[in-house]
């Protein structure tokens, strides 16, 4: 498994509309005020198109795709249809793709869920975690992930897979590794996702 079952629907429904051509232990579950987070104030689809990672900043030995967003009523229906995390207030979702230059079986996929308030985001980030708890069972290992400006995290590799799911203000991040090559990876990938969100939800192109 890649990334939990509902997210890995989530972009395959973005695949298919969009009709593109190629596609822990470190949980935080008291953030306290949502007055104290940096993404409080809901992202639009233009942010959240931002804060997807992309072929500018891809890290050293990777190469990105330029990512797919869909916002609205489109949002909504695919995030219904597919998802497992709750679908309420969700305003915009996108996808995007990394992949190790050194091997072609070794990717990454962000998937990024924007909320229209921080309490929905809590509550879409509490059932995506319960579902990778269920779905992963007593064979997965918690990672202990501490990204700067996180708000909620659990991580936990199994059979392979590097899974992150993360909250900040109200924006949902899955990020899903498979095979990463070094410990690290999935800490460095969480982080850059982390960093994208906050200089978009503060009206800044990540990428300036």
């Amino acid at each position: 498994m890649s990334m939990s079952r509902g997210m890995r629907g989530t972009v395959v429904g973005l695949a298919l509309l969009c009709v593109l051509t190629a596609c822990s232990g470190g949980s935080n579950d008291d953030p306290g005020s949502p007055e104290g987070e940096t993404a409080a104030t809901p992202l639009n689809p233009s942010q959240l198109s931002q804060a997807m990672p992309r072929k500018v900043g891809a890290p050293e030995g990777w190469r990105g795709r330029e990512p797919q967003v869909l916002d609205g009523a489109e949002a909504r229906k695919l995030c219904e249809q597919q998802a497992t995390a709750s679908c309420a207030g969700v305003t915009a979702l996108g996808s995007a793709i990394y992949n190790l230059e050194a091997s072609s079986d070794t990717h990454t996929r962000f998937t990024l869920l924007a909320y229209d308030s921080v309490d929905n985001a809590k509550a879409g980030y509490k059932t995506l975690v319960a579902d990778d708890k269920e779905d992963a069972g007593t064979a997965a290992k918690a990672l202990d992930l501490q990204p700067s400006g996180a708000d909620d995290i659990y991580g936990y590799t199994k059979d392979g897979a590097s899974v992150a799911e993360v909250r900040v203000g109200t924006v949902l991040a899955s990020i899903a590794g498979r095979d990463l090559p070094n410990p690290d990876d999935l800490q460095t990938l969480v982080t850059l996702q982390v960093d994208r969100i906050q200089t978009a939800a503060t009206g800044k192109n990540p990428d300036a």
